[in-house]
């Protein structure tokens, strides 16, 4: 089941009120005081979505966010604030958020906005995770492959024959479950958004 949810919020009432409607809507659900408690757990193999706060203390939701980035975490975020401002706003979508609501909230709407996060992400987790298994040279051809170079160039640039260069290339096309190079190209597209 991938309906997980993890709740990062310092008020106490925020965070019963929406474990109880997401329990109620079959969801998993974690449950965090802190963004140090939710990274000191963090598991980025479940799929999910993480509503959090903005404005807390030590870490707020937006400094949350940075760090998530730097560690390459692809799990969705929904921010969720009392003090909104278009500034605010600006910089968590452009740290990747998916979603941004103001309290109160209609919990209709941000389930909604849950769903959508959750479905957006399950794609990538599953690139992710197929990109994972390439090899470190596999990965350098994928790479090349993806800019359009001819196996040619790519046995040049990475100092490998051009038999070398054709089955790293089968590999990576087996190991990504690409069918085509138009496949392969959209899963990298993929992977850089992440």
């Amino acid at each position: 089941m991938n309906n997980n949810v993890f709740i990062v919020d310092d008020e106490k009432e925020v965070r019963e009120s929406l474990q109880k409607f997401f329990l109620h809507h079959q969801f998993n659900v974690w449950v965090f005081s802190s963004a140090q408690r939710y990274l000191e757990v963090l598991d980025e193999n479940i799929v999910g979505c993480l509503v959090s706060d903005i404005d807390m203390e030590s870490m707020n939701g937006l400094e949350l966010q940075a760090h998530l980035n730097q560690i390459n975490c692809i799990r969705p975020t929904i921010f969720i604030t009392g003090h909104a401002s278009v500034n605010i706003a600006i910089k968590a979508m452009k740290l990747g958020a998916f979603d941004f609501v103001e309290k109160p909230f209609d919990p209709d709407v941000l389930l909604g906005k849950v769903n959508a996060a959750i479905e957006s992400s399950k794609d990538k987790v599953h690139v992710l995770n197929q990109y994972r298994l390439l090899t470190h040279k596999e990965k350098l051809v994928f790479a090349c492959v993806v800019k359009g170079d001819r196996n040619k160039n790519i046995a040049e640039e990475l100092f490998i024959s051009l038999p070398t260069v054709e089955a790293h290339r089968s590999k990576v096309m087996k190991k990504m479950r690409a069918k085509s190079l138009p496949e392969l190209v959209k899963m990298s597209v993929a992977l850089t958004n992440t």
